[in-house]
């Protein structure tokens, strides 16, 4: 096996407070990981105590509605048109989903859809139906003339809710074409081409099949996806991971591979909600484009974001992940795919 999943335990000793009728040192266990394809380390430290509670959102949502530039009423009036080479239109209309170029750009080709003409949808409201809809429109867009050049990742990314980084309500993704996807994404690539160097095999082939064999973090594989959660995940209550086999971009995906992931999205955004998730990111990370048989397979992320403490509204990004770019997990993902598994595999006849 040429993958490893490197642990280190570290014991943490301390007396109790005074007032506790044990006066017994406690120790605390942490365990150090390192992320079997970057090197990436990444710790799990349980927090005395912790457990989700759902926030409440309905003040942003009420004070959010009125003047929303996305809601169906302004969209088509506020928001900026894309060129006659993309869009006759000005726009990627696919049902409800509209996409329009974003009026804060984050690379040359960057671009914002709208998943619904409802301004608010609970993670449990959001539909297949949606995700396929906005899917379809940044295919179309990633594929129009000039948009993708040589060597750019398409992106999509997600920003869902205010503690996400979203700056509107009304619930929308980005589609971004470049060719600087982010530093964790060009070393996931370098490290995939370098496995593929070092070893003759795939990286994300054999991470699916030692995944599967192991069962520990697996969860299910359908016609057109894997799913399990990393080994190392970014979110402190731990990420879902999709790995799409054989496919290196989304444009390349057939509508019944966006159907699968988009149901199987759908059921996992439903099964956190229960557990108290109501924000979250999703990225979904590609293989640069002009690429033949790319060492990277396209992959997705989706990645709960949390209040630490609803009553004083604490942000879940702390020091570690924000100037020590140091993931820590209270929530194992071996914890949190024994949370989904049975979900999800009814919701996907996932094998």
């Amino acid at each position: 096996m040429s993958i490893r999943f490197s642990r280190q335990w570290r014991t943490a000793t301390y007396l109790p407070p005074l007032g506790e009728v044990s006066q017994r040192p406690v120790r605390m266990r942490v365990e150090l990981r390192r992320d079997p394809l970057t090197g990436r380390s990444g710790r799990l430290a349980h927090f005395q105590g912790f457990r989700l509670r759902r926030a409440d959102l309905s003040a942003e949502v009420a004070s959010s509605r009125q003047h929303c530039p996305f809601c169906p009423e302004r969209v088509l009036l506020v928001t900026p048109r894309l060129g006659p080479e993309v869009a006759a239109s000005g726009r990627i209309v696919e049902q409800d989903a509209v996409l329009f170029p974003n009026l804060s750009p984050y690379d040359r080709r960057s671009a914002v859809i709208t998943l619904s003409g409802a301004h608010f949808l609970a993670p449990e409201d959001i539909r297949p139906h949606h995700l396929v809809n906005a899917l379809l429109a940044a295919q179309r867009y990633l594929t129009a003339p000039g948009v993708v050049r040589r060597a750019d990742f398409g992106l999509v990314t997600w920003n869902y809710m205010p503690l996400a980084g979203a700056t509107q309500v009304h619930p929308h993704l980005q589609v971004i074409a470049t060719d600087r996807p982010g530093t964790l994404l060009e070393e996931e690539f370098r490290a995939s081409r370098n496995y593929r160097r070092r070893t003759g095999r795939l990286f994300w082939e054999e991470l699916l099949e030692t995944e599967r064999q192991l069962g520990e973090r697996w969860i299910g594989a359908g016609r057109h996806t894997s799913w399990l959660t990393p080994f190392v995940s970014r979110s402190v209550v731990s990420d879902l991971l999709v790995v799409f086999p054989g496919q290196g971009s989304l444009s390349g995906l057939t509508q019944a591979a966006l159907e699968e992931f988009a149901e199987g999205l759908s059921a996992a955004l439903q099964l956190l909600a229960e557990d108290g998730v109501v924000s979250f990111n999703l990225a979904i990370y590609p293989a640069p484009s002009g690429q033949v048989d790319p060492p990277l397979w396209l992959h997705a992320r989706l990645s709960p974001r949390i209040h630490f403490n609803p009553q004083i509204g604490g942000s879940d990004a702390t020091v570690w992940q924000h100037l020590l770019d140091e993931p820590f997990m209270v929530r194992s993902p071996e914890r949190l795919a024994e949370l989904l598994r049975p979900g999800l595999r009814a919701a996907l006849t996932l094998a």
